[in-house]
């Protein structure tokens, strides 16, 4: 039962088990890819006042407008351009589709995603940059306290339901971490409002090595994360060309959406280094 006290006690030690490691990892790619770039974060698109907004934890003091505070009960941020330009807005998929580990790879798709948004939310939080989560909950901010907010976001588990919505600033960026494995169509109703709305975007599909090659033999008994599915193959490896050409038409469907949205889109197999994927990232993002 969902709310039982059982139920509860195990899901906050499933929190309290995986969110260290997280950390943990996140910040040592952060600072690996900090100490192997060069450079501080870029000046921006200028000096111009851009707009107000409430004062939140993490701001310095210095930054408040205190004139245009006084005429309200909140202390006001006077933003300039370039701030209200650089605000990172992440989604990863934390469906059940997303637990897969072959034997080809030491880590669960979910860790890779995660870690790899963390690490990146990490380095624009350094570059005092707002970071947000596409939950339609989420306030973006640049203060200490977010990355540990999107940590335990990220220790929990959801349907993978996609983002939605068009109102997020025109000069933001988004990061979208998932295998991508929706049909075309929804992930066109999902991304297609927020590239309208002007935010530059970059699809990050992570697999797991078996889910591109089908290297299974045999006798296999398939199972569906997604509910009850089961599929049972005789000889599997008579599958596996059909397999491999439907795999590649999904990842060229979804590379191709990239492209009408003028977005980009990588690979992360799970067997590959996450510190070279941030550090591909952090420069076509310019985390400066």
């Amino acid at each position: 039962m969902l709310g039982s006290p059982k139920h509860i006690e195990t899901h906050a030690q499933s929190l309290g088990q995986s969110l260290p490691p997280l950390l943990v990892a996140a910040n040592r790619i952060a600072t690996t890819v900090m100490m192997g770039v060069h450079g501080l974060r870029r000046a921006g698109a200028g000096d111009n006042f851009w707009a107000y907004r409430p004062y939140s934890f993490g701001d310095s003091t210095q930054r408040i407008d205190w004139q245009k505070s006084a005429k309200s009960d909140q202390a006001f941020i006077r933003e300039k351009e370039w701030e209200a330009a650089n605000t990172l807005w992440l989604w990863l998929n934390l469906g059940p589709r997303m637990a897969f580990q072959s034997h080809l790879a030491q880590t669960p798709k979910a860790y890779h995603a995660k870690v790899l948004s963390l690490a990146v939310a990490q380095l624009a939080l350094r570059a005092h940059e707002r970071v947000g989560y596409l939950d339609g909950v989420t306030h973006a901010s640049h203060g200490r306290h977010m990355f540990e907010k999107l940590a335990t976001t990220f220790a929990k588990n959801d349907d993978g339901k996609l983002p939605q919505g068009s109102g997020h600033h025109r000069y933001s960026t988004g990061l979208f971490v998932s295998d991508f494995l929706e049909d075309i169509d929804s992930l066109q109703r999902s991304f297609a409002p927020l590239a309208e709305a002007g935010m530059r975007g970059h699809l990050v599909q992570v697999v797991d090595p078996a889910e591109e090659v089908l290297p299974y033999d045999g006798r296999i008994e398939f199972l569906s994360f997604d509910g009850p599915q089961k599929f049972h193959s005789p000889k599997t490896q008579t599958l596996r060309q059909d397999y491999a050409k439907a795999f590649g038409e999904q990842r060229e469907a979804v590379q191709n959406l990239a492209k009408r949205l003028g977005w980009s889109f990588s690979i992360q197999r799970t067997d590959e280094s996450l510190a070279n994927a941030v550090l591909r990232l952090y420069e076509k993002m310019k985390l400066r």
